[in-house]
């Protein structure tokens, strides 16, 4: 973990920051990049699963609340978030390459942390099984499985519960 939070600053996403949502989700999609296939063709590709996610995200998360996360003043990421019965969960955290290691996530996950904690809420997310990193981030931030489908792990947080003294 890096020694300094970063200075984050998250704020509301706005018509403007679709170039930004574009080129973030095309630098999450490195399986796709590493095709070995015509450019034209990746790019539509990229451009088709960009469209469904949004779509699966609308549909799924109707109510939820899409934000950009600026790391010293620089569009740095996106967090989705919505809450699901008793849960707020975390429904797309990205980070873009040249400021993964900085802290930007790891702040992100404190701060909805406290959020759960004041709303008495637990703090659920999905990530994929390969994804090493955000898993070791998540165990380190005290998050546990729920399950696993398809190669993703469900995995929650809750604040433990004190016992009275």
């Amino acid at each position: 973990m890096p020694e300094r939070l970063p200075a984050l600053h998250i704020r509301p996403a706005l018509a403007a920051d679709e170039d930004f949502f574009a080129a973030l989700y095309r630098s999450t999609r490195a399986d796709l990049l590493a095709l070995l296939a015509d450019k034209r063709y990746i790019d539509g590709l990229i451009a088709t699963q960009r469209q469904a996610q949004v779509a699966s995200y609308r549909e799924r998360y109707p109510g939820a609340i899409y934000q950009v996360l600026e790391l010293d003043g620089a569009a740095a990421g996106r967090l989705v978030t919505a809450c699901v019965d008793e849960a707020l969960r975390v429904v797309d955290l990205a980070v873009m390459p040249w400021a993964r290691g900085r802290g930007v996530a790891t702040e992100t996950l404190l701060r909805l942390q406290r959020q759960a904690q004041q709303e008495r809420r637990v703090l659920r997310l999905a990530v994929r099984r390969d994804n090493e990193g955000a898993r070791r981030l998540y165990a380190a931030l005290g998050f546990v499985p729920d399950d696993e489908e398809g190669g993703v792990l469900q995995l929650h947080w809750r604040l433990a519960a004190v016992p009275p003294p």
